[in-house]
């Protein structure tokens, strides 16, 4: 018996009229996949979720990959690289070597560097351009490391391969070497050597989405439109409670499934984390992912690296359930898809695919099921059940073009 909220209008008994009362703490808490080919139900399914979410008064946050759900009622939404941002100046060197398509690690240490000194020069300093760093006594940087502690950490990253250069700076390689300074000449066959890097960096940094997605340019001087940090977003979202109100988070802006939008992704995933393990707040909050391909690092080996990963195996510890939906169960890893206590199953074409789903055993109709009909399983209960997932209020328009 449920002696708490109740989930009253998300499925029906299938050729019924009649709602099922779903106990959310078997149905999410334990993450929920919803799974199908396309066209079957699966948009309308999560949006049905978010609705009876709201109607309950529930937090929920959509992170949204194409756009498609900005629209949905009683939404707050932020796009990133138009009202909202993801600050370069929160990143570290990694990400950023990432994001601006650095393939050799060897440069990532001279790029944390690099975010270091611009930080310098931004903050203590106070002018614009590069930190020259030829002829700089050590002392002098030395005093300015500490004074960085205490002042702002904004930097331009525009400038970031320029300074990546100085970075070499090196004594001179005869009597001439003074190491009482940074340097005194630029390494430059070091540099010869990351060509291509840093000229796929800079391509880059003057990409003009890239530019206003993660607010790379900190000259005070170029007018920008009014945009807010989305992590400080997900922490007033996180700390409090919604009121019939769902957080859509679009990064649309950048190519769907490119790495860029991946890592970014991932960044808002383990930001979320990181929000909730450094609060004593605990209400649930249910985040939704569709299509969890979009998720995924190309390679398999990152994945244990990915938002995604930490969300699924830690989240639940601090009250983030999470609601994935995708095409086929085999789009996901063996160690995420053991994660999922709950699944929806719309109609599946392969008999593959339902093997990928450790908990459900002898479903023989699972490529039968009309279209918004499924299979529902749900954590620590042994039974499935066919259900009917009700319609939203919200028009979700996933279909094919037709002829005509």
């Amino acid at each position: 018996m449920i002696n708490h909220i109740a989930l009253n209008n998300f499925v029906k008994k299938s050729g019924t009229n009649k709602p099922l009362s779903l106990d959310p703490n078997e149905l999410l808490s334990h993450h929920l996949m919803i799974v199908g080919a396309t066209g079957n139900g699966k948009s309308t399914s999560l949006l049905s979720l978010v609705e009876s979410l709201q109607q309950s008064q529930q937090t929920s946050i959509i992170f949204d990959a194409t756009g498609e759900y900005s629209q949905i009622p009683h939404a707050i939404t932020y796009t990133l690289g138009e009202d909202a941002n993801l600050d370069f100046a929160e990143l570290e060197a990694k990400d950023v070597g990432n994001i601006l398509g650095i393939k050799n690690a060897n440069l990532v240490p001279k790029l944390a560097m690099a975010i270091e000194s611009l930080k310098i020069q931004n903050n203590v300093i106070k002018n614009n351009g590069t930190y020259i760093k030829i002829n700089k006594k050590l002392t002098t940087f030395d005093q300015e490391q500490q004074k960085l502690s205490v002042f702002g950490r904004d930097y331009d990253a525009t400038l970031l391969m320029t300074q990546v250069i100085q970075e070499f700076a090196v004594p001179f390689g005869d009597s001439r070497a003074n190491y009482d300074l940074l340097g005194q000449e630029i390494d430059h066959e070091a540099v010869r050597s990351q060509w291509g890097d840093l000229l796929s960096g800079q391509s880059r940094v003057r990409q003009p989405t890239l530019n206003r997605v993660f607010n790379m340019h900190h000259n005070h001087t170029v007018p920008r439109v009014t945009q807010t940090d989305i992590f400080y977003i997900l922490k007033l979202f996180s700390e409090r409670r919604s009121q019939q109100r769902t957080l859509v988070i679009d990064v649309s802006q950048l190519k769907t499934g490119s790495d860029v939008s991946r890592l970014v992704l991932s960044l808002l995933l383990k930001k979320l984390l990181a929000i909730r393990m450094a609060s004593t707040i605990r209400f649930p909050i249910t985040i939704f992912l569709d299509e969890a391909h979009r998720y995924m690092p190309e390679n398999e080996q990152q994945l244990n690296d990915t938002g995604l990963f930490k969300i699924l195996r830690e989240g639940r510890k601090y009250g983030i359930y999470s609601v994935v939906s995708t095409q086929s169960p085999l789009d996901i890893p063996a160690q995420l898809s053991g994660q999922f206590g709950s699944v929806l199953i719309h109609q599946l074409n392969h008999p593959d695919e339902l093997q990928q789903i450790v908990s459900l055993k002898n479903i023989a109709d699972y490529h039968n099921l009309s279209v918004g009909q499924a299979i529902l399983k749900m954590y620590r209960n042994p039974n499935t059940m066919l259900v009917d997932v009700t319609k939203p209020t919200t028009k979700h328009d996933t279909a094919s073009p037709k002829f005509r």
